[in-house]
């Protein structure tokens, strides 16, 4: 059994994060601590009587062979605090996870967390297509993992073939959802991320919830809230993320019905951005809805060179025809028609302060 995962069994034996990020700064061994744990040792890293009695209990019959052999199964990848691996934006939390266990791999590409009510209407339903199916582009997609809205969001990143992360709020073992099976094989399949912060053989119970949600949250750099309630589990990461000076966006419709009521609030108040297409979004980071438009996909294999070139340069940064001549050795009666015809069989058009950009 390799040293990290004696972690993962001082995790499951009751030692929380808090206590293994004390362990860590004395011990490297952590199969050492794990071989040598007695009363005086939990003593000293403040656990009650009761709580030494109970850890060493469950110390005598873990089966290690049995854990090790789940770890191997699954492919667990455990991250710790002082991995390179380990998320960036995690590690701001005030009490960040210890331990991370992760199928496949994640990266530091930027996050975007999608949020909601469980139940969905058809409504809804077309409302994620349409914004998950173009940012997840751009942006990795994150969500909770439940049953429906997390369901439909997952598995439109999937048909997209971009990436997406489910946060489960159980260990990484347990399929739970039973109905989301298959969904957890394709996520693994296509070398996207599953993490979970629990215990190994950690059951779902509402506790965890909170944690799950905070855990969303600061992986995130936005937060879109597609529907919610008055009283929903969405408003701990909408609340969070505004505490953390995060982006919040909202999706708006019927004022008389319950799901729309925390976002239509959130909007009115001002804590968050209406948005009812993932174009509004993109143009909050300067990405162009044109160059993801699916009915305009096969405008984009240019024929002229300086047509491409122009297009790349609108890409990354607005420019004036000034500003795109000192970028391209061409004469100006040249670029001068070159934009104006791009401009009728818009590929771009001419935006504030005279500055091109793509359509």
């Amino acid at each position: 059994m390799i040293n990290k995962n004696y972690i993962a069994l001082l995790h499951k034996i009751w030692l929380n994060h808090n206590k293994l990020h004390l362990i860590s700064n004395d011990y490297d061994d952590f199969k050492f601590f794990y071989d040598n744990l007695s009363h005086n040792l939990l003593y000293s890293y403040g656990f009650s009587p009761k709580q030494i009695e109970y850890i060493l209990a469950k110390k005598e019959k873990i089966d290690i062979d049995y854990i090790d052999l789940k770890l191997k199964e699954r492919e667990v990848d455990i991250i710790l605090f002082s991995d390179s691996k380990y998320p960036k934006l995690l590690k701001n939390i005030n009490n960040p996870p210890f331990i991370l266990y992760l199928r496949w791999k994640i990266d530091n590409w930027p996050k975007i967390a999608i949020v909601w009510t469980r139940m969905m209407s058809s409504y809804w339903k077309k409302v994620i297509k349409n914004i998950v199916w173009d940012i997840s582009r751009y942006f990795t997609i994150v969500s909770w993992w439940a049953a429906w809205c997390d369901t439909e969001v997952h598995q439109v990143s999937l048909l997209n073939k971009w990436k997406t992360i489910s946060v489960i709020w159980t260990w990484i073992d347990l399929d739970y959802p039973i109905s989301n099976r298959k969904l957890y094989d394709d996520i693994v399949k296509k070398w996207w991320w599953i993490i979970s912060i629990f215990p190994l053989g950690e059951v779902w119970n509402p506790y965890n919830f909170p944690v799950r949600n905070e855990i969303v949250a600061w992986l995130s750099l936005w937060v879109v809230v597609i529907e919610a309630k008055i009283k929903s589990g969405t408003l701990i990461t909408a609340n969070l993320a505004l505490d953390l000076w995060k982006d919040l966006f909202a999706v708006p419709w019927d004022i008389f019905l319950k799901n729309s009521e925390w976002c239509n609030l959130l909007i009115s108040k001002w804590n968050a951005k209406s948005i009812s297409n993932s174009s509004e979004l993109l143009e909050e980071y300067n990405i162009s809805w044109f160059s993801i438009t699916n009915k305009n996909k096969s405008k984009l294999d240019f024929n002229d060179d300086i047509d491409k070139n122009i297009y790349d340069i609108l890409l990354i940064e607005n420019l004036t025809i000034n500003e795109l001549k000192n970028k391209i050795n061409i004469d100006i009666t040249t670029l001068s028609f070159k934009l104006s015809m791009m401009e009728i069989n818009k590929y771009i058009k001419k935006g504030l302060w005279w500055k091109y950009e793509v359509f």
